[in-house]
């Protein structure tokens, strides 16, 4: 007698393999990238400068879950270094970069001399393009933000400043599991990105300046 293979079970089993799949898929592209991106060699060793990259407040302009997260992985990666928070202050409110800044400094215990903010980028490229004098006082430089977000960081940085991106150094940015949704957001972000870079030829500036780049979708 043939078992039964119509029911639940059978449609279960390969959703939870597809499941998996996905989540091993996304973990997979984030632990890449945390290894890529690195001119100079993946160096060791704690950074002297972080640049933590902006992402939009919530709408009351409290602090947003991927600011809390990149922030986090800013203050973990060096217990001495100095923290650039980048990131544009909207028509009312306080800027992403004061934001996060003050997260680090009342939450996480970051003293006040430690930290420093540019807020007038309103895009990636100008988290880069708007620190650079900040990042050259650095012997070692390190990005803050999903493991994703931060690659397409040091390649605009190698763009710009190739002296300077052969000082990056890792931040601490992956870890397996961790914020997983957001990891996943960011992955399909960029390959929407990608997409339309290669349907629509643009230069990396330009298309994230129309419309916010990143401000619309949960960087990180």
């Amino acid at each position: 007698m043939r078992a039964r293979t119509n029911g639940p079970g059978a449609v279960l089993g390969p959703g939870l393999l597809a499941a998996a799949a996905t989540v091993l898929a996304v973990e997979l592209v984030h632990a890449v990238a945390a290894r890529c991106g690195f001119p100079g060699g993946r160096r060791g060793g704690e950074p002297d400068v972080v640049l933590v990259l902006g992402h939009p407040s919530r709408r009351d302009g409290t602090l947003h879950p991927v600011q809390r997260w990149r922030t986090e992985i800013a203050v973990r990666s060096s217990s001495s270094a100095l923290l650039v928070f980048s990131g544009y202050a909207p028509a009312r409110g306080r800027s992403e970069a004061a934001v996060m800044a003050e997260h680090a400094r009342r939450v996480l215990g970051v003293a006040p001399g430690r930290l420093r903010r540019e807020e007038a980028a309103t895009s990636t490229w100008d988290n880069i393009a708007f620190t650079l004098d900040d990042l050259a006082a650095g012997s070692r430089i390190a990005i803050a933000s999903s493991p994703v977000h931060a690659l397409r960081a040091r390649r605009y940085l190698r763009r710009l400043r190739p002296d300077l991106a052969a000082r990056l150094v890792p931040a601490d940015d992956y870890r397996p599991g961790e914020r997983w949704g957001w990891k996943a957001a960011t992955v399909l972000y960029d390959g929407a990105r990608s997409l339309r870079l290669r349907v629509g030829p643009a230069t990396a500036e330009t298309s994230e300046v129309a419309g916010r780049g990143e401000a619309g979708a949960p960087q990180g």
